[in-house]
């Protein structure tokens, strides 16, 4: 499969020089000052590409996406609580585990997602200008080129909501050095408003599927109207507008559908109930882990992906590999012969408790981490991205994985079918009422549930390994056990993908309180040393969010620090 970084590397270097940000203590502050704020660049179709392309490469940066894990994944009961063993850890990655999280930690900087912002917004400013100069660059293009930053944009903008909750919001361009903007927080929930507003009035113009490159498809790396219809319906449900969450999802399932469809995968949808998904249990003729060797392993790109950062093997032609993988979870060379351990290990939770499948009946345990010995672990580790591959054989029980063979080259999938699915059921579980009746066939809570069962079930029993699922729908007759169901069935299918904290936040803002989540995040701690944390979740709402970044307040004079963080050194005012 042609990846999409071959095409655009080598001619972007130069161009992207004027993006590189200040240290973390400034992030709206871009310098030096080069070509591309100067009229002079903007002349050509290839000028805006150029920019648009290093949209996606600052996301492919290591600060980039070690965020997007750090801040969706890492305080989740996914991850171990014990101190990161590999020797390049750093006590800021300690104290995120331990729910110890000051304003001066490394993780608390939000500099790449504005950088990445800031590219989107000259984008949007001078696309337009070029399209008066260029007559090769058609109004279509231009349309398509700003509805696919927007929602880059807005992409990067949801990760900073769902992380601090308010933030700066602006859609400008600093073009200067002298430039700098003092704005104060706007409220998190707006900014998603003023996003989507953004997003509706750009759909149109979005591309469904992007021309072939070398006969190969780089859709799958690049912003599609299904990319955009999956993020609408993610932000939708962070702000609890569940009808249009639901809306947004069905949208994609439909366009999957109708994919497989088009392209002879009929068969597969006769497979899986016609849901456009992959199997990955014994069950069918494709075997054990199907589902994984297509949409993890191999180059990526795979019949259910909606959107992903996409990585190489190469390593002359200026790509990237993922380097956030490699230090995060599993690295597959060291020294270009030995394998190795990343910082962070998989939570006991999923080992030894009851609300996880085992090894032998749930394909996702064994393709998203091993454990030697579940009793009494001495090898276990994160491997999610970094297997090329399972296969049917096993080894004492474990299923055999091929790792990447060079480096991590493992794409970073963003949206896939399966999340929107899960989405979908969200969303009509939250239109429910508190109790209804099965047998009741025409009222729209039966419809509802059912439909929101049916979804959850396929997932499930797309990876029971040698059956379906146990899934019964008499089990789950009222609208708070079908949420448990969902939220426990999307932590088995996203192990470490960065979604299990954001989940749980947007789990605890819809019920009112974080006593669930202390729970959750309670059980990952095994040495006794729980308490403060936990109790910090449990008292204080705004705790579940991170602080805003020390050198960030002294720059911004506007922003005024969580009040769930105060730090005795600090003079910071605290407001609500």
């Amino acid at each position: 499969m042609m990846n999409m970084k071959k095409i655009w590397f080598k001619s972007v270097l130069l161009a992207l020089v004027g993006f590189m940000a200040t240290s973390c203590g400034d992030f709206l502050e871009i310098y030096p000052l080069t070509m591309v704020y100067e009229d002079n660049y903007w002349n050509e179709k290839k000028d805006v590409d150029q920019i648009v392309y290093g949209c996606y490469t600052r996301m492919q940066d290591a600060d980039y996406l070690k965020r997007v894990f750090m801040w969706g994944e890492v305080r989740s009961d996914n991850i171990g609580q014990e101190t990161p063993d590999y020797v390049g850890y750093t006590w800021d990655e300690c104290y995120v585990l331990r729910e110890d999280i000051l304003s001066k930690n490394q993780y608390t900087s939000w500099t790449s997602f504005y950088d990445v912002i800031n590219r989107c917004n000259l984008v949007i400013d001078r696309a337009p200008k070029v399209a008066e100069k260029d007559p090769n660059y058609m109004e279509s293009d231009v349309r398509a080129t700003i509805a696919e930053v927007t929602a880059l944009r807005a992409l990067s903008y949801f990760y900073l909501v769902r992380t601090f909750k308010d933030v700066p919001y602006y859609n400008g361009v600093i073009t200067t050095d002298d430039q700098r903007l003092n704005y104060p927080a706007t409220d998190g929930n707006q900014v998603i408003r003023y996003l989507l507003d953004d997003l509706n009035s750009v759909l149109s113009d979005a591309l469904v599927i992007y021309p072939m490159v070398g006969g190969r498809d780089i859709s799958y790396g690049r912003i599609t109207r299904n990319a955009i219809y999956a993020l609408m319906a993610d932000m939708c449900l962070w702000i609890g507008d569940f009808e249009n969450a639901a809306i947004y999802s069905q949208n994609v399932i439909d366009a999957k559908i109708n994919m497989f469809k088009t392209e002879g995968y009929e068969y597969i949808l006769q497979m899986s109930n016609n849901y456009p998904i992959l199997p990955d249990n014994s069950t069918t003729a494709m075997g054990k882990y199907a589902a994984y060797n297509e949409i993890c392993g191999g180059q990526g790109g795979g019949l259910e992906s909606i959107f992903e950062l996409d990585f190489t093997n190469e390593t002359n032609d200026g790509s990237k590999s993922n380097e956030m993988v490699a230090a995060f979870t599993y690295r597959t060379k060291v020294n270009d012969k030995e394998q190795a351990m990343g910082l962070f290990k998989p939570s006991e939770t999923l080992y030894k408790g009851t609300d996880v499948f085992s090894d032998d009946k749930d394909s996702r345990i064994a393709e998203s981490y091993f454990i030697d010995d579940p009793a009494n672990p001495g090898e276990y580790y994160i491997h999610k991205f970094s297997m090329n591959s399972f296969g049917s054989v096993t080894i004492n029980g474990v299923a055999s994985g091929t790792p990447r063979s060079t480096k991590n080259d493992g794409n970073w999938i963003f949206y896939r079918t399966s999340d929107v699915m899960l989405m979908k059921a969200e969303a009509l579980i939250y239109l429910l009422d508190e109790e209804f009746d099965y047998n009741d066939q025409d009222n729209i809570n039966t419809k509802r549930a059912k439909e929101a069962f049916n979804l959850i079930k396929a997932i499930a029993d797309r990876s029971a390994l040698n059956s379906t699922s146990t899934l019964k729908a008499s089990d789950y007759t009222n609208k708070s056990s079908l949420i448990q169901l969902l939220y426990a069935e999307r932590r088995r299918e996203f192990l470490f993908e960065g979604k299990r904290w954001f989940d749980l936040v947007r789990w605890a803002r819809h019920e009112g309180t974080t006593e669930r989540l202390a729970e959750f995040v309670s059980k990952k701690f095994t040495t006794g040393s729980s308490g403060n944390a936990v109790g910090n979740l449990r008292n204080n709402a705004m705790r579940m969010y991170w602080p805003y970044n020390y050198d960030e307040m002294k720059v911004n004079k506007n922003l005024i620090p969580n009040p769930a963080y105060p730090e005795i050194t600090d003079s910071y005012e605290s407001t609500n």
